[in-house]
């Protein structure tokens, strides 16, 4: 174990106790630090071509993950860490899809609904909407067109778990891959699992391989896009199957946010001894955009008040629309975190080319982490991977002018090509654009602005949670009565809001304005959000 991390009892007896699991954490209860102490507590006895698979949400994530584990010079030996659609293309779908497809000569890459040409998206459900998605139940009904996929060289992005559950039942050879290489899975966020997900975390479990999930039912916040927390329920009833830990004490927030964040749920929450409140509720004059430039005084104010630098400091908003009217009108320094074209393109050139941007222009980004590099490493011959390694290299060196020539050299170095006509235009438009290339940067004191998705696993010294107004968190459906109430999505609302709560660690202020424009851009009276009049907040806010 970590001689520096000395573990509350229940994180000990997470790490210690051995077979399937299901782990429930709170926000800042320490669960990454029990995920990496139980896999190298169980790597320690595996051979070298072993490992454990590591699935986490994002791919900032994963990487923490690996290099945590990776932590001292620890050898991870043959383990996993990725996502689960890295782990469904990279260790099933490519190396085995040609057990359940006719055979194709041609490099397999995956490609995403939206940027699928119209003659494809006529055979398909409209993938666009919200709530429509593919299950396991699907594949029948739609394998002619997966094999046409296939066999002109692509396979699809939303249905990646559904082809992977198929291979990985009709192919004896994946399966026997599997199981001599890896001896469990761990899934970190479970409540943000899909139904081929969960369905495939099964399938592990039926192989022999030890199954551990890790999440939290209060931090579900992707039901929109087919994920479920009643999938981590079920396993937690599966009392025969799998134990089931809990490690509910919140370290990184003040007690007086940790006890707003609990009374969201139950007014009845025991409330932790503090004898300060770091929750504030604050309406600002105007509308959004008076309240975005009020915010260039008020947050260096708050952050030299608590001794933060302005790094330390997020600005959460409900949605994208938000962030754009945000910025704008933001005169203090920020940079914004949203998905840029290679993130949404999400094929390996484009993440090659993310680390390439990563090492560019961070002096801490090493050439180990270019991850599609480091994975094609061990079967590429010395010479080959010293001239990678200098290609790499002189990436860091290249002028604005000179990157994207250095980048698709390496990326032809690396895969034979450079990629696609989407991936070159995913890549221009990062290169073009001041405020997605700033992603890449390292941070120089600046305000970090995103949406409250975006900010799930992250945390901030101080976080402003904007957007509480009525109508807009929750979102309340308009009837053509305006006293009738409907809130289609309080729980997911109600679990964003908490989820954006709880980056705060010393302070969160909860915003809305005394106008609104709403979607038509009318000027309405800013009512605040219900969220901010639940029953057992009063007292717990200033």
């Amino acid at each position: 174990m970590n001689n520096s991390f000395c573990p509350t009892k229940e994180q000990a007896d997470a790490i210690s106790a051995d077979g399937n699991m299901v782990i429930t954490a709170c926000p800042g209860s320490g669960k990454t630090t029990v995920i990496v102490e139980k896999m190298r507590n169980e790597i320690d006895g595996l051979n070298e071509f072993q490992g454990v698979i590591g699935i986490t949400f994002t791919v900032k994530a994963s990487k923490e993950l690996r290099k945590r584990c990776r932590a001292g010079a620890y050898n991870t030996k043959s383990s996993f860490f990725g996502t689960i659609d890295h782990f469904c293309l990279s260790e099933i779908i490519f190396p085995f899809a040609n057990r359940i497809f006719e055979k194709t000569d041609l490099d397999v890459e995956c490609i995403s609904y939206k940027d699928l040409d119209t003659t494809y998206k006529q055979s398909l459900p409209d993938l666009s909407e919200p709530k429509v998605v593919l299950r396991t139940a699907d594949y029948d009904i739609l394998e002619p067109e997966f094999q046409r996929h296939y066999s002109e060289g692509f396979v699809l992005l939303e249905a990646i778990g559904v082809i992977a559950n198929m291979i990985l039942q009709n192919s004896e050879a994946c399966r026997r891959y599997i199981r001599s290489k890896y001896t469990s899975i761990y899934i970190d966020e479970y409540q943000d699992s899909s139904e081929p997900q969960h369905k495939l975390f099964f399938n592990m479990l039926g192989l022999g391989l030890k199954a551990i999930a890790v999440g939290d039912v209060n931090q579900s916040i992707y039901e929109w896009r087919g994920s479920d927390s009643k999938y981590i329920n079920e396993l937690i009833e599966k009392t025969d199957t799998f134990q089931h830990h809990r490690i509910d004490v919140n370290h990184r927030c003040h007690p007086s946010i940790t006890n707003y964040a609990n009374r969201l749920f139950d007014q009845n929450a025991t409330l932790l001894p503090t004898d300060q409140t770091r929750v504030f509720h604050r309406q600002f004059n105007g509308v959004q955009t008076d309240l975005a430039q009020q915010l260039n005084e008020y947050i260096p104010q708050t952050a030299q008040l608590f001794g933060v630098e302005l790094s330390e400091v997020a600005v959460l908003v409900r949605r994208n629309s938000g962030l754009e009217g945000l910025i704008a009108h933001l005169t203090i320094p920020f940079r914004v975190y949203t998905d840029d074209s290679l993130s949404s393109v999400n094929s390996k050139v484009t993440k090659l080319y993310q680390d390439l941007l990563r090492y560019r222009f961070n002096l801490d980004f090493l050439v180990s982490d270019v991850s599609e590099f480091e994975a094609k490493a061990s079967s590429l011959t010395l010479v080959s991977r010293i001239e990678i390694i200098n290609s790499i290299k002189r990436v860091r060196n290249a002028t604005h002018d000179e990157l994207e020539s250095a980048l698709y050299h390496t990326c032809r170095m690396l895969f034979g090509h450079t990629g696609t006509d989407v991936e070159h235009l995913a890549l221009q438009s990062v290169l073009e654009n001041p405020n997605h290339l700033k992603q890449y940067k390292p941070n120089e004191n600046e305000v970090q602005v995103m949406t409250l998705h975006k900010s799930k696993g992250l945390e901030f010294e101080i976080v402003f949670h904007l957007d509480l107004y009525e109508w807009v968190l929750p979102f309340r459906q308009y009837t053509g009565n305006f006293n009738e109430y409907i809130f289609p999505d309080w729980e997911q609302d109600l679990n964003l809001h908490y989820v954006g709560i709880t980056r705060a660690k010393k302070a969160c202020i909860l915003a809305y304005s005394t106008r609104r424009l709403n979607g038509n851009g009318e000027n309405r009276q800013g009512q605040p959000s219900q969220f901010l009049k639940l029953p057992g907040l009063t007292g717990l806010y200033a």
